[in-house]
């Protein structure tokens, strides 16, 4: 089977297309030198910069070194530092023990004072209801004491007036009275039952027995009346007037 050809215009695109590629690679090839050049001028100025890095390379290694020296000074000063931390570790050690054994004697005074503050509490309280009750009492005191000044001085006044009377009852007295007087004293409590019991009853009644006296009042007398007015009655009387007479005699 024969092959189809290629269109006209393709071929001229190809072959424009591998001109300008060759122009290009003209054109890079003959920019090469100024880039050789260019790179070379690089090269030197990395070279120099290079030279320039290693002086300061050996200047930074004696400073190390010399850094190095130092840095040994101070290891060795911080293990002599170390040691006394250390040193200053156990005795920290030993004052936290301390510190806790305190800390711990601290909460149980604390506990023993929050104990004695409440009690100090309570007994305050206790304190102020007793000011309280003993103001009271000082107050009712106080009214006792005037009551007490005010009767002394009725006393007084009833001692100064009836004084006289008193040592005269006094002087007047005797044993058998004071002996009587005595006796009459534990009879009150029978006295005041009978009184109760029998005599304050009858009282009670008076009010009673009052009409029905005066009725028989009213009645006595209607009978002497009527007695007087008997015939020979006046005879009668005289003859017993006479003869209660000749008995006294």
């Amino acid at each position: 089977m024969p092959l189809p050809l290629p269109r006209l215009s393709n071929v001229v695109d190809l072959a424009m297309s591998a001109a300008g590629t060759a122009v290009g690679t003209v054109a890079a090839v003959a920019a090469l030198p100024g880039r050789v050049v260019r790179l070379v001028d690089g090269a030197e100025l990395l070279l120099a910069r290079a030279t320039v890095a290693v002086d300061a390379v050996d200047e930074t290694i004696a400073e190390v070194r010399a850094a190095g020296a130092a840095a040994a000074g101070v290891v060795a000063e911080a293990e002599r530092t170390s040691g006394a931390a250390a040193a200053l570790v156990a005795e920290a050690a030993r004052t936290s023990s301390g510190a806790a054994a305190l800390v711990a004697e601290a909460q149980r005074t604390s506990g023993a004072a929050a104990a004695l503050v409440a009690e100090a509490q309570r007994t305050s309280g206790a304190a102020a209801e007793l000011v309280t009750e003993a103001a009271r009492t000082s107050s009712e005191a106080a009214a006792v004491v005037v009551r007490a000044a005010q009767t002394a001085g009725t006393a007084d006044g009833l001692i100064s007036a009836y004084e006289p009377s008193l040592q005269r009852f006094v002087d007047n007295l005797s044993a058998d009275e004071v002996t009587a007087a005595i006796r009459m004293v534990d009879e009150l409590p029978r006295l005041a039952h009978h009184l109760n019991t029998d005599v304050m009853p009858i009282l009670a009644t008076l009010d009673r027995v009052g009409p029905d006296i005066h009725e028989l009042l009213n009645v006595t007398r209607d009978l002497r009346q009527a007695i007087i007015g008997i015939p020979g009655f006046g005879m009668l009387r005289r003859r017993g007037a006479a003869s209660e007479t000749d008995g006294e005699s």
